[in-house]
């Protein structure tokens, strides 16, 4: 999904605008070589990024040449699209291609399965303790770190704080999914949107995997395991589906189609809680500029039984391809640019750009409160969230297998499909598309 954001910094006081994390670019930054590769080797590092990633890398360029000046930067700014094209006609030549590619976090291991040697071994340079387990687990491919970490999307829920109020629900008190319904239920009786309709709890696209790979993530399930063997059929994929399917068809599931529609709930007011990544405060604060005090942030409900636990949804890392003439150059670079912790705290204050580098979190930045939510100190809600999330072995099937999960929740929601019988028909049919 293409998203567009507005963050706002708790340093700041003002609005700052922010794009997507899997936003689309357009155009050249700066004078790019012809093919897209280093024009002179060694010295010469080209870029692919889009939009607000890559103002963040020329701005990281910029300070690391203060005490490199002899290495030059070619920027060239595309969408996702654009790279993966690219990265599909040239990974297999090894020619044509940049130095330092941007990808989005999910799809680092499919490319890294399909060209194993198409990457740089970057262990040298990424120390696992010190990033998110999650980011981790998108960079490492059998045994290899084949990225660098960079931001992060660990997810909370926004909730509307006078639509609890006005229902007489206590947001401490929501500790569980079953909680979660009861809550939503007397919000439903009690509160009306604007528009006189009653107000949902939480905004589900019954045609997507979304909310149920939430819910997936957070139980420590996924679609394949360490061996990339398909897993759907798991207790935790069971357990998932079907507290997804229970939240469904407990009615308090507000139905949209698109990103627009998405962005609806807010600028309509038509739900009380948005279970989502941390860049939705952009969104939120972006769509309703009036609603500021209206909003919170607590952490995830738990499964009935279990700890409460976190979720993810976005992020990108970067990758250096084998092929490039600048690869120690490259390296070096990326190092600096993810780790420097100025930077890391530049490119979430400019950009919404949340770091998966744990030493940055120490940054007074990170523990400020931010007045539009009330004055509370969100940030470290999604911070300790982020750390609870495993890593997770996307392998190079994850997009097939997230079209037809989506297919797999539609028959779910929509049909009243058994969760059980969905996820068994579900894995057989990824078996017999991928062999495992």
């Amino acid at each position: 999904m293409r998203k567009t954001k507005l963050m706002v910094s708790a340093a700041a006081l003002s609005m700052m605008a922010a794009l997507a994390l899997t936003g689309c670019g357009g155009g050249t930054s700066e004078s790019a070589a012809a093919d897209g590769g280093s024009a002179e080797g060694g010295n010469t590092i080209t870029v692919w990024a889009w939009d607000v990633a890559l103002k963040q890398l020329q701005s990281a360029a910029e300070k690391y040449k203060e005490t490199n000046p002899d290495v030059e930067f070619v920027f060239e700014e595309m969408g996702t699209d654009q790279i993966y094209t690219k990265l599909a006609t040239t990974l297999s030549t090894g020619k044509g291609l940049a130095d330092v590619i941007l990808l989005e976090g999910e799809q680092v291991s499919g490319y890294a399965s399909k060209y194993p040697e198409g990457f740089a071994d970057l262990s040298d340079i990424v120390s696992a303790d010190d990033f998110l387990p999650v980011k981790m687990g998108e960079v490492t491919v059998n045994d290899k770190v084949v990225g660098f970490p960079w931001d992060a999307g660990p997810v909370a829920v926004f909730y509307r704080r006078d639509y609890f109020e006005q229902a007489g629900v206590n947001a401490e008190d929501i500790q569980t999914w079953d909680d979660f319904i009861e809550a939503g239920q007397k919000i439903m009786e009690t509160c009306t949107t604007p528009n006189g309709e009653p107000v949902k709890m939480l905004p589900v696209s019954p045609n997507s995997s979304g909310f149920y790979r939430l819910l997936l993530t957070e139980n420590k399930g996924s679609f394949f395991d360490a061996e990339g063997n398909t897993i759907v059929n798991s207790a935790e994929s069971l357990e998932a589906m079907e507290m997804a399917k229970k939240i469904y068809d407990s009615g308090i599931a507000y139905n949209y189609a698109d990103w627009s529609e998405y962005e609806g709930v807010v600028v309509n007011e038509t739900v009380a809680t948005i279970p989502e990544a941390v860049w939705m405060m952009g969104t939120i604060k972006d769509k309703g500029p009036e609603q500021s005090g209206k909003w919170g942030v607590m952490a995830l409900p738990a499964f009935p039984g279990k700890e409460a636990s976190g979720s993810t949804n976005g992020g990108s890392n970067i990758v250096i391809p084998a092929a490039s003439a600048s690869v120690d150059a490259a390296k070096d670079f990326v190092k600096f640019a993810l780790t420097d912790i100025d930077l890391q705290v530049e490119g979430f204050v400019n950009y919404g750009l949340f770091p998966s580098y744990i030493p940055s979190y120490e940054d007074p930045t990170f523990s400020e409160p931010d007045e539009y939510f009330g004055g509370q100190e969100i940030y470290g809600i999604f911070i300790d969230l982020g750390k609870t999330v495993p890593a997770v072995n996307y392998t190079e099937n994850f997009n097939e297998a997230l079209s037809a999960a989506g297919a797999a929740c539609a028959r779910v929601y929509l049909e009243g499909a058994a969760p059980s019988e969905a996820l068994e028909s579900l894995q057989t049919d990824l078996v017999s598309k991928f062999g495992k």
